[in-house]
This record gives structure tokens, sequence and C-alpha cells, in this order.
């Protein structure tokens, strides 16, 4: 049985890319989200069979129960997409300690842990989409524990698909700009400029996976994210950070 997981797949990205991967003739799409409305929706809409796991991913115990589901169906996993994330933006000294928490074990721990539980399960020919963003590319003055999170799933990914490429196995990381989604409409005080470069979580979707499917390790859906990737490749770190 050939299958796909993918975390934060209630909404954004995640949701797009279920709806993307409903065209890859797989036996199951394991979909995982907290928000087990936005999991039925998605169902709903979706012709491969659906298996939904309405789990917190910041609790180990979620771990435990994919891991159990995985050992019981012993599938393929031909995708793992790791979709789920959380970002809030403001100074340092003005986000709680909460939501410092919520951002590092969502978009590093949990991200790391669902890899881990489906490493096992992966063959040649499999590919693991790690959700990342453009905004690992630098430190950001302003967004400084959510870019240093999404540092973290860029260098994560490659370390990983190093080790992963002698199995033919895949690993991309997606780094996005600004999407249209309720995580970014949610945040304070967006920048003006970054709301012209806004792309649609069906055009990430679409990317990823062709990406994905042409073995590159990383994918940058927009433009704008592929000169900001440029220019931290080739600006002193100090000149970027005076651009904040």
């Amino acid at each position: 049985m050939k299958i796909a997981i993918i975390s934060g797949a209630s909404s954004g990205i995640g949701r797009a890319i279920a709806k993307e991967l409903d065209n890859k003739n797989l036996d199951e799409l394991w979909l995982v989200a907290l928000d087990i409305e936005g999991l039925t929706s998605i169902k709903e809409e979706l012709k491969t069979k659906v298996k939904l796991f309405a789990l917190n991913l910041i609790e180990n115990s979620s771990f435990d129960v994919i891991s159990e589901a995985l050992k019981e169906q012993n599938p393929v996993v031909s995708y793992l997409v790791c979709s789920a994330g959380i970002g809030f933006n403001g100074d340092f000294n003005l986000i709680t300690s909460n939501n410092i928490s919520l951002m590092i074990n969502l978009n590093c721990l949990a991200l790391t842990l669902m890899t881990k539980c489906a490493e096992p399960y992966l063959d040649a020919g499999s590919r693991i989409i790690e959700i990342a963003s453009g905004s690992g590319f630098a430190p950001q003055p302003g967004f400084a524990v959510y870019a240093a999170s999404k540092s973290y799933v860029i260098n994560f990914s490659r370390a990983l698909g190093k080790e992963l490429k002698k199995k033919n196995i895949y690993v991309t990381a997606v780094c996005p700009g600004p999407v249209d989604t309720s995580f970014f409409a949610s945040l304070d005080n967006v920048k003006e400029y970054k709301k012209k470069f806004v792309i649609s979580p069906v055009t990430v979707a679409k990317k990823a996976i062709k990406a994905a499917e042409r073995k590159k390790s990383l994918c940058v859906p927009s433009f704008s994210m592929k000169l900001f990737h440029l220019a931290s490749k080739v600006l002193p770190t100090s000149l970027i950070l005076k651009f904040y």
C-alpha cells in the first residue's frame, strides 16, 4: 500500500498539496492536523481514500499515534509532507514565551519527529517535502524566532537529503515568501511591500511537488524569493539587516 502523509493538511499549503496528491494514484492519504473540521471538509473534496488524524503535534503522544498506525498498516510512504507550522511577528521582547515555544516546537521539533516516524517506511523513489520559508534564508528582525526556525528546516532538509540520496529517497525544502493563507492574514503590522509578493497556496503546492519529482533539494516558488535567496548568498548579513 502506497500512501502520503501530510501534516497541516486542514488549510493553506498542506491542504493544497493534499489536493495535488489526490491525482497521484496513491492508495491512501493520511491527513494530520489539529482542526478536525478542516480535515473533514478536505476529505469530502478528495477521491483517494483518506485517513484522518486530528492531533496536536506539539504533544509528543501524537507521534505515538502515527507510529502505531504505520506499524499496523506497514505502508510505503511515497510522500511525506510536513506543512504544519505557526508564526508570530513583532519585536522579540513583545512575543510571549508560550508563542516562542509554539514556534520552535511545531516548526522544528514536530517536523523532525514526523520525519522520524515516517523514515522507516520510505522506499526508493519516496519524496519528503518539508515546508520551510524564504524567511529562513537570512535573519529577520521583527520575525527573529520564526525565521530562525525556518532556517533550521532548510538545513535539516538538505542534510537529510544527502543522507537519504543513497537510498534514492529525495528531500525538498520548500521556501515560499508570503502566501495567501490564514497564517499570513493573522500576522500583525505586515509591511506593505510584502503584500505585493503574495502568491497562492495552490501555486506553492504545484511547484513543490514538481520540484520534489525532479529531485530538487530546494524549491523557491516565487521570483521575489529567488532574488532574496540570491541576495542572502552574495551580500553580507550585516547589509541585509540594514534593509530591515
